[in-house]
């Protein structure tokens, strides 16, 4: 018993490392009670010790952890809602859809040209953003992690809330995420303005100046 308190009172998870603990203490009892027919009272007395130092230093290990993932998180989502925004308004349609998702939300080059020119139009250029707040995406799978995310978005005419949604992508070389964009909705009073267009809620499309047209009619 002493030695299975040891193994289970070794596992770098917190819970499972402080029952290693408690086994450790349940051995000391039952060997106690054996009157020394029974070995294993220092290892038992170990594994009590070795259970709340690797339960302590796995919980900050996970914390940090955890810590370090959604800092990366955030830094991800900043870097390809800044990218997006500031390259599709600058007429570069191309470079903004390097941080799309294309295969799980296929976009055209016209479509973010739409979209930018609305945005443009109706707010300006993008001059900062903030993160509210990231959760799951409801629809999250283990084979393709989603994340939906709440930005405050600034821009020349004003601040405007926005929604997107991202799937994450494995960085080479490293334990952190990136991120791809996969649908994204700026609020404002005069519509959402949403990329990829939604069913029944198209991208406005700025009006076309046309010249004069001659309407006069030439009698006989």
């Amino acid at each position: 018993m002493a030695i299975l308190a040891m193994v289970i009172a070794c596992l770098p998870c917190p819970p499972v490392s402080l029952l290693g603990s408690v086994i450790g203490l349940m051995a000391i009892g039952r060997i106690r009670q054996a009157d020394g027919k029974l070995r294993g009272l220092t290892l038992a007395k170990i594994s009590i010790v070795v259970g709340i130092l690797m339960s302590v230093s796995s919980l900050f290990l996970l914390t940090s952890l955890r810590d370090y993932l959604e800092d990366g998180q955030r830094k991800a989502i900043s870097e390809s809602v800044q990218i997006f925004l500031t390259e599709s308004l600058n007429d570069n349609a191309s470079g903004a859809l390097s941080h799309w998702d294309l295969k799980e939300s296929p976009v055209h080059v016209e479509d973010v040209v739409a979209f930018a020119t609305v945005v443009h139009d109706r707010l300006g250029s993008l001059k900062s953003l903030q993160i509210g707040k990231i959760d799951p995406a409801k629809d999250v799978s283990m084979l393709q992690p989603r994340l939906d995310a709440w930005l405050i978005l600034e821009f020349d005419q004003g601040t405007r809330n926005a929604s997107c949604q991202f799937v994450l992508v494995p960085v080479l070389g490293s334990m952190s995420f990136g991120t791809r964009i996969t649908s994204l909705k700026i609020e404002d009073p005069d519509g959402g303005l949403i990329i990829p267009v939604e069913d029944g809620l198209p991208v406005e499309t700025p009006p076309v100046e046309t010249g004069d047209s001659n309407d006069d009619e030439v009698s006989s």
